[in-house]
């Protein structure tokens, strides 16, 4: 038998495998890369911030324990150096903050024109209709760490220049110099009992507001600020009526699954805003920082395939140096580029990124990052853990 006769034997194996394309081959190159590269070493903690509980009288310190566990979330050793000062400043090294250019090598059709932005106008210009796959998000794959009953998923999100939110409810003035973190334990029964524990800013004491109930779902803490809260199906802040950045069990089930309706879903949502193409991303994101089913993250990358002006890079960076799939998108009216930054070995979001698209004084350049977190995802055999 020749090399001639040899194809001809072998054209028939597996013919129903589709041919390698270029965004297949990075997608696979960068989750491989994730899979084997070495955790960064730890860098040392700062002290954590000492205050004083009004609840139980006692000495109360920033939870250690979780980021040790976690690779560190204060900067680590990777792709780029970060500075952190009165603002948090670091040039973005994984895509142009205000450009559109193409970041993977397929061709795929070319976007309309964005529609500029009007100024002053609380409703701007929506998101086209469903129509052609404008990106290669719809390539990135989603599946859920095995959890098995009465094991928990754990998610720490450390936060850099985050305006104060608990659970979606964003409180208070965004303060660039801020750091924080949320811990949250997700039983595998989502309908069983939930635990939060926030600190909007871990460098600053935190107190009850006048207007402020007593938070039944609060086990220790001194406000929605800084906390430990518990409560079924993770609702610590009822009513609980379900949304985007604020999802119910009832919410996400309610979404469609099929990527061209859930698209449909977004651009409704986000129509009423100043700036919907970049508000309809941001709402994804919103949703992918809960402990969303792999399904349901899936059609949310199946969807923003079809938004024209998402940008997609392989070669991205969180802020400790994970390797991430980035999807980016302009926000014309905060002039923000908006990150989200993606696990390509799980679909899972790790990170997030708002990257100025102007100046906003001279310490702080376009290209700089005005806010950032980095998410970590575990599963424990106890709540706490």
């Amino acid at each position: 038998m020749n090399d001639v006769d040899l194809d001809e034997a072998l054209a028939a194996f597996r013919a129903d495998v589709p041919e390698m394309t270029e965004d297949a081959f990075l997608l696979g190159k960068v989750r491989l890369e994730a899979a084997t590269e070495p955790c960064p070493e730890p860098l040392p903690e700062p002290t954590p911030l000492t205050v004083r509980t009004e609840v139980l009288n006692i000495q109360r310190r920033c939870r250690p324990s979780m980021r040790r566990r976690l690779v560190p979330w204060l900067t680590a050793a990777a792709a780029v150096l970060i500075a952190v000062g009165t603002t948090v400043a670091l040039r973005s090294n994984d895509h142009q903050p205000a450009a559109g250019r193409l970041e993977v090598n397929k061709t795929y059709p070319k976007a309309p024109q964005r529609p500029a932005r009007i100024p002053s106008a609380t409703r701007g210009a929506p998101l086209p209709p469903v129509s052609v796959v404008y990106n290669a998000a719809g390539e990135l794959t989603a599946s859920d760490l095995p959890q098995q009953p009465g094991q928990y998923l754990t998610m720490g999100r450390y936060e850099w220049g985050m305006p104060g939110m608990v659970r979606g409810d964003i409180r208070g003035a965004m303060d660039m110099d801020s750091e924080g973190f949320w811990e949250e334990w997700v039983p595998a029964d989502r309908s069983g009992v939930w635990r939060l524990v926030r600190d909007v800013d871990t460098r600053r004491a935190n107190t009850r507001e006048q207007d402020e109930p007593q938070w039944p779902t609060m086990v220790s803490g001194l406000s929605y600020q800084e906390g430990t809260f518990e409560a079924p199906k993770g609702e610590y802040f009822p009513p609980t009526q379900g949304t985007w950045t604020d999802p119910t069990e009832q919410f996400i089930a309610g979404l469609p699954r099929d990527p061209r309706e859930l698209y449909t879903r977004l651009a409704a949502d986000a129509a009423e805003t100043p700036d919907p193409p970049g508000v309809a991303v941001q709402l994804a994101g919103s949703l992918l920082n809960r402990p969303v089913p792999a399904d349901v993250r899936r059609a949310i990358y199946q969807a923003l395939s079809y938004h024209p002006w998402v940008r997609v890079s392989t070669d991205a960076r969180t802020r400790d140096g994970r390797a991430a799939v980035s999807l980016t998108v302009d926000n014309l009216e905060s002039t923000r580029s908006v990150v989200l930054l993606i696990d390509p070995a799980n679909g899972l979001l790790i990170g997030t990124r708002e990257i100025r698209m102007v100046a906003d004084h001279p310490d702080s350049p376009a290209g700089t990052v005005a806010s950032e977190t980095t998410t970590h995802w575990a599963v424990v055999d106890g709540l706490g853990k």
